[in-house]
């Protein structure tokens, strides 16, 4: 390097080192005040929209301002927020110092912890103020110049926001939050863009989001994240979130594809001893999704899937001699889904495999109790081993034979209304099968 670009530098850091004592002393004055506490308080209340309270601020020529031990309760439309912050770094002009004012240009939030619980505002506990009326300060006691806060941007590191219904349960967890956002046009009027992205998106029923991310863009009571994606089961999810200031519910396309649909069954219940493997693919529209009740619809796709371990296909199959019927290999499932209120209404399900189709409608319940009325048609090729008198209860219909019935009760193990006939082995077979347990006893 030319030994004259030295000259200015050495020049700039003796004028920083002459003035740092000086304004040091100044900004340390002013930063341990009550009056500058409650004026950073004030400020931040105002943007939130409620009450917030800081332990303490330190000032540092280099680093800036540090506010530590952050505090807040707030009553927001969601419900009720508490945060607690580790530090809240604020970074300023250099050069806006030496004239003397505190110009901040950068908020970085470090480790915040956000919950928010869905309850009555009237429920909401707010911070005390230690009984003291809260005031805008206008100059420190030494006659500084009014304080001056300009935020460009901000930042959150290693965020965590849990959200929980009235009664403390779980409904999500995101973890590792990390966020910058340009604030600069916010206090004009103008939009605040960034990118956010999010480690762990923990669901109840252990289902889980990993490694989300997306750039969003927000003014006052609008918000828009497009396109976001994330991973999931094996598989990816894509989508955008749209949500407008008038008041009206959001609005949340997701499309999912390639989801392991047996990694998603052991997740959700593990206990069950019918499994369904496969890739689902899966376009879906929900609304208010904020409000924390889904309500939406969608259509689903499930290929190259295999059922194991459903008793009534199982025992068809058995009783009607169809190797198909039983774990059968399914080559498509479709079908469309209205969920409201916690309930699921699917409809045009269709389910093909070699051996049989099966197609209908029908109700999941928030409890998990299933009602469906649905039509198995079982394929000519695989009737030819069907005994006669099982056969005579099945309608013909192109290509086969069919029969309908409904399917209720628990969804983990539903009934149906199927003929005794069709369910039961005939007399003779009945016995045949008596003899052969007969027989194996002797071994």
């Amino acid at each position: 390097m030319p030994r004259w670009i030295w000259i200015p530098l050495v020049l700039l850091a003796l004028v920083i080192m002459f003035l740092a004592g000086p304004a040091t002393e100044w900004i340390n004055s002013l930063v341990h005040t009550d009056a500058f506490r409650h004026e950073i308080e004030s400020r931040a209340s105002a943007a939130a929209g409620g009450q917030i309270e800081i332990q303490d601020i330190e000032f540092n020529l280099w680093r800036g301002v540090q506010l530590r031990g952050l505090v807040t309760k707030l009553a927001t439309p969601q419900g009720t927020v508490a945060a607690k912050v580790e530090s809240v770094n604020c970074s300023y002009s250099l050069f806006a110092l030496l004239r003397r004012r505190l110009q901040l240009d950068r908020i970085t939030l470090e480790k915040p912890q956000v919950e928010l619980t869905q309850e009555p505002a009237s429920n909401v506990p707010t911070p005390s103020a230690g009984g003291k009326t809260v005031t805008h300060a206008r100059a420190s006691s030494s006659g500084a110049p009014p304080l001056q806060v300009v935020l460009e941007s901000e930042k959150i590191s290693d965020g965590r926001l849990t959200i929980a219904d009235a009664s403390g349960a779980m409904k999500a967890d995101l973890q590792g939050i990390q966020a910058t956002a340009d604030t600069g046009g916010f206090y004009d009027g103008g939009d605040v863009s960034g990118q956010m992205s999010i480690a762990l998106i923990a669901l109840p029923k252990n289902l889980a989001i990993t490694d989300f991310s997306t750039p969003f863009k927000g003014h006052v009571g609008a918000m828009e994240a497009d396109p976001f994606e994330a991973k999931a089961f094996g598989g990816t999810i894509t989508g955008h979130y749209h949500l407008d200031p008038d008041g009206s519910p959001s609005t949340l396309d997701v499309t999912a594809s390639d989801l392991d649909v047996a990694q998603i069954g052991r997740t959700a219940n593990p206990d069950s001893s019918t499994t369904l493997s496969g890739s689902l693919t899966l376009q879906s529209t929900w609304r208010g999704v904020e409000t924390g009740t889904l309500t939406g619809e969608g259509d689903a796709e499930i290929t190259h899937g295999q059922l194991h371990g459903v008793a009534m296909l199982n025992h068809l199959g058995s009783l009607l001699h169809i190797r198909g019927l039983s774990d059968p290999a399914l080559k498509i499932v479709t079908t469309h889904f209205d969920v409201a209120g916690g309930t699921t209404h699917f409809s045009h399900l269709r389910i093909d495999s070699d051996a049989f189709d099966l197609a209908g409608d029908g109700t999941i319940t928030p409890d998990g109790h299933l009602d469906a009325d649905l039509v198995l048609t079982l394929h000519g090729g695989a009737m030819g081993g069907v005994p006669g008198a099982a056969a005579s209860l099945l309608s013909s219909v192109p290509g086969g034979k069919s029969i309908p019935f409904h399917l209720s009760g628990n969804i983990a193990n539903p009934q149906t209304n199927l003929s005794p006939d069709l369910l039961n082995p005939a007399p003779q077979v009945q016995k045949v099968e008596h003899a052969l347990d007969k027989v194996s006893h002797l071994f």
